[in-house]
């Protein structure tokens, strides 16, 4: 059986394994290719959780009709990305080289230190943020987490009623059942405002914690086992990698546009070297931010446009292809290379600004949830 077809992976629970009242709906376990994991399945409640209070207090923040409600479960709801900062650095370096090229009187004194220093600070924070994408792509979440609580609201007469508009039962978002870590750091948040504290440190307890959710440790680097029947079959994990690699190799380019360092260059170390890396760092980025976008298709021939995710890789792609053609004109002497080249650093660096903004709001909410026969998230 194709391996994205069923959640293979050895001594690691399906989503929802230990919830009493979520079961996996048949035939919904997929992926876009048959070496990876599973990208996504669906999920389905067999039981009303009971309560000691029968009614909803409290605006809720969803509400909907739940007879035969329909989780989402999604791989790529384990992780961010979040580049902004060095993209926004990357923007003022194309800036400070293009700028004097376009009109001789934004030359200013300083202008070639300026672009070393700001493509070392940008490649810095992109290796740093790389790297700490690795971390997080294996201290994921495995188990899933509910994230909504269900309830049975009683109509006018005290009875429960079916019937939405006269109470029946109901699903609202529960923060408290989550246990990604952008929900426990609002939770810790919230916890510090009600007790008035000015911090809050990690050893004190947090309300109402799922118990069914996984609770792990956090590593550093995880076992080859757990590499050789796991993460090799993880997308967004070889995305990940990928993505590091190609900031680690495009680091080398930052490092040679310091101040001093390539302007001592000759034109062959120049393009052996510096545009070299340059070059290799932006097909990696390209081949990431594929993956990326496989992550969140159901099939590798099929656009999922409806989808943020799919989308952040877009812009990804579209920024990672403006780097390579970047690097692909520094080996063009003539002027108007040159010229294109910083023009598309630019722009370039502003569709990978933008992804990471679409990022930003993607990490708001992770609570996917369905109503019967739909095909699409609420």
């Amino acid at each position: 059986m194709p391996r994205n077809t069923e959640f293979a992976s050895p001594n690691r629970p399906a989503p929802f394994a230990g919830h009493p009242h979520i079961r996996l709906v048949p035939n919904t376990v997929r992926g876009p290719l048959p070496f990876f994991n599973p990208t996504r399945a669906r999920f389905h409640t067999v039981e009303e959780p009971r309560h000691a209070e029968p009614t909803v207090k409290g605006k809720p923040a969803v509400e909907v009709a739940v007879p035969q409600t329909t989780i989402n479960w999604r791989a790529r709801d384990n992780r961010k990305v979040l580049f902004t900062l060095g993209c926004a650095i990357f923007i003022a370096c194309g800036l400070f080289a293009w700028l004097p090229l376009e009109n001789a009187r934004y030359n200013f004194p300083g202008d070639d230190i300026a672009v070393g220093v700001t493509s070392f600070i940008g490649a810095t924070l992109f290796e740093v943020g790389a790297v700490l994408l690795v971390f997080e792509a294996y201290n994921e979440n495995r188990a899933g987490c509910f994230g909504w609580a269900l309830h049975q609201a009683l109509s006018p007469n005290g009875k429960p009623s079916p019937s939405p508009e006269a109470g029946g039962t109901v699903a609202r978002a529960d923060r408290t059942k989550c246990q990604h870590h952008h929900q426990r750091i609002r939770r810790k948040r919230e916890m510090r405002r009600r007790n008035g504290k000015s911090s809050l440190t990690d050893e004190e307890p947090e309300p109402d914690d799922d118990p069914t959710c996984l609770k792990q440790e956090w590593v550093w680097w995880p076992s080859w086992y757990d590499l050789k029947t796991h993460y090799f079959h993880e997308i967004g994990f070889m995305a990940s990698i990928v993505l590091t690699l190609g900031a680690t190799i495009f680091y080398i380019t930052g490092i040679c546009a310091l101040p001093g360092i390539y302007d001592h260059f000759s034109l062959g170390l120049a393009q052996g070297l510096y545009w070299l890396t340059y070059l290799v760092g932006g097909v990696l980025f390209i081949v990431s931010a594929l993956l990326y976008m496989l992550e969140n298709q159901t099939a590798w021939w099929k656009p999922a446009p409806h989808l943020l995710g799919w989308h952040i890789g877009l812009w990804n792609l579209i920024g990672g292809v403006g780097w390579t053609l970047a690097a692909a004109l520094g080996y063009c002497t003539s002027s108007g290379c040159d010229y294109q080249s910083q023009l598309s650093l630019i722009w370039a660096s502003f569709a990978f600004w933008f992804g990471s903004m679409l990022t930003w709001y993607e990490a708001l909410e992770k609570y996917p949830i369905e109503r019967a026969g739909k095909n699409e998230a609420l």
